[in-house]
């Protein structure tokens, strides 16, 4: 969502920089809508490790909402574009590394130290959230396999769960730093309503799909095809912000 909303406001007029900051706000918000949408859809199928899922949320709540209003305020921010490029390409990797490293071990038990990490790993991963427009999801995968100790198939419903929250607050803060540029008629604070309406919708037409798969594909397919995707967009990204940079 985030490189197609860049090529949307390419042509508005605005500075790159406030581009990149519409773009990361509107794509929160529909990061809210279809986390909200999945994390019901897996809860249903008691899918979600709650306990986990909030010791991951709750330290990003505040997080998010701060970096949020920060960026509003920040003059130069399309840097952004190169670290959640480089970012993608980096989880990217470690997903051919999964995928490459054969069956999944059972995972471990989570200790009270493993939740402090995970805290520890929610400020970050709210701030990212804001700051990158990708709903924490990119930062909560791996923490949820590294530091949470939990199976594939429990990562993506435990991840969505627990970047509902950081989302929202995100969102909020984007909605209520006051007017920002003009790229359309339906800007409320930096969100584009234009885009985020659309857009929403359509994830929440997707959403079911998204789950049904998690539920049905093995383990390395999963691995495989995360990949693919981050690799693809981190390059894309990068390869944009340097023919930008030397425009």
């Amino acid at each position: 969502m985030v490189p197609f909303l860049y090529l949307v406001y390419a042509s508005t007029g605005v500075s790159l920089s406030a581009q990149t900051v519409v773009a990361h706000a509107t794509s929160l918000g529909v990061a809210f809508v279809a986390s909200s949408y999945g994390t019901w859809h897996y809860a249903k199928a008691d899918a979600v490790a709650w306990r986990t899922a909030l010791a991951y949320a709750v330290p990003g709540i505040p997080s998010a909402f701060l970096t949020a209003r920060l960026l509003t305020q920040t003059a130069e921010v399309e840097w952004l574009r190169a670290a959640f490029g480089i970012f993608l390409i980096i989880s990217g990797a470690d997903m051919v590394r999964r995928a490459l490293a054969g069956p999944e071990s059972e995972p471990g038990e989570l200790t009270p130290h493993s939740l402090g990490w995970l805290a520890a790993v929610g400020v970050v991963g709210g701030a990212a959230s804001a700051a990158l427009g990708i709903g924490g999801g990119l930062i909560a995968v791996p923490a949820l396999m590294y530091v949470g100790r939990l199976p594939v198939r429990s990562i993506a419903p435990t991840a969505l769960a627990g970047v509902w929250l950081t989302t929202l607050t995100g969102w909020i803060g984007y909605l209520t730093a006051g007017p920002g540029p003009p790229v359309s008629t339906w800007v409320v604070g930096f969100v584009d309503g234009r885009m985020a309406v659309p857009l929403a919708l359509g994830a929440l037409c997707t959403v079911p799909l998204g789950v049904r798969v998690n539920r049905r594909v093995a383990p390395p397919t999963l691995y495989w095809s995360f990949a693919a995707l981050l690799l693809i967009l981190g390059a894309m990204l990068i390869r944009g912000w340097l023919s930008g940079g030397a425009r």
